[in-house]
């Protein structure tokens, strides 16, 4: 389910949401978990660092299992049992298929790696 603008926020852009599309078919980052999954935006869609928006970019593909943890239980629970989003984030972009996907800018590499929770 997409969320809708408002009037304080923007909807992905057409790289953004390739991006997310491209997220969704892959494994679990946390558990391994198979694909589908779902596309979790670690800090929200209008997460920003450094007057950097990252919200749309900043998104894992997760079992319902492990997003479970983080919506039903809370991010402090999450980064006990997985480690911090943004070394995950970082991890799955290591590992992406570079030729079937759209990769972050490097301004957003920078922003969510200078954040690190």
């Amino acid at each position: 389910m997409q969320r809708k603008p408002t009037s304080n926020t923007r909807g992905p852009n057409a790289d953004e949401k390739r991006f997310m599309a491209y997220t969704k078919e892959c494994d679990c980052i946390a558990c391994g978990n198979p694909g589908p999954s779902i596309v979790h935006h670690a800090e929200g869609a209008t997460f920003k660092h450094n007057k950097v928006l990252v919200g749309h970019w900043f998104v894992l593909p997760l079992c319902q299992a492990c997003d479970d943890v983080i919506t039903q239980g809370s991010r402090k629970a999450f980064r006990e049992k997985f480690g911090p989003q943004s070394e995950l984030w970082i991890k799955y972009i290591r590992g992406a298929d570079c030729s079937t996907k759209i990769l972050p800018p490097f301004h957003i590499y920078e922003a969510i790696g200078d954040w690190g929770k």
